[in-house]
């Protein structure tokens, strides 16, 4: 990954993970990678978040206040990370542009056990005339989640800087 990065934190459904994945540009800059960069117990997450901040000064951390998740914000804030709270809509088009991405083969990623399994069992639920992914199957999707929150809100960050230069 090179260049600017944006993380996504999720907590998973029975509360036992944590996922933080950084969304950035590959290498080569035609694809965005996602990274697992932590995958441990959600007490760990408010510290990692706040070196991976410290260390990349990054374009934005998200956290959904309607997930499990909710429970980060205040620390977080109390740490002076700025977090995007993404709306219910966004979400629902985070959801449709990372599957977008990945049928367009825009999508890179490092076959993290985690997030690989995730994926394999991922499912779609209805959300606000849209779909997003189904937090509550048996395999721990918050390494999916993250993910796509973490490209959702490095792609918007892309536009904003530079319209129509890097259209990933």
């Amino acid at each position: 990954m090179s260049g600017e990065v944006a993380f996504a934190a999720e907590i998973s459904e029975d509360r036992k993970h944590a996922a933080i994945v950084a969304a950035g540009r590959e290498v080569d800059g035609t694809r965005v990678l996602v990274d697992l960069v932590w995958y441990d117990h959600p007490r760990g997450a408010v510290g990692r978040l706040q070196s991976l901040w410290g260390k990349h000064d990054p374009v934005a951390v998200v956290v959904d206040a309607r997930s499990q998740s909710v429970t980060l914000l205040k620390p977080l804030a109390e740490a002076g990370i700025l977090v995007t709270e993404p709306k219910t809509e966004d979400v629902a088009t985070a959801h449709g542009e990372f599957l977008d991405l990945v049928n367009d083969g825009g999508v890179a990623h490092l076959s993290q056990p985690p997030l690989t399994a995730a994926v394999q069992a991922a499912q779609q639920r209805a959300l606000a005339g849209a779909q997003a992914w189904e937090r509550r199957v048996t395999v721990d999707q918050s390494p999916l989640v993250a993910a796509t929150l973490a490209c959702w809100a490095f792609r918007r960050w892309l536009e904003l800087s530079a319209p129509g230069v890097w259209a990933i």
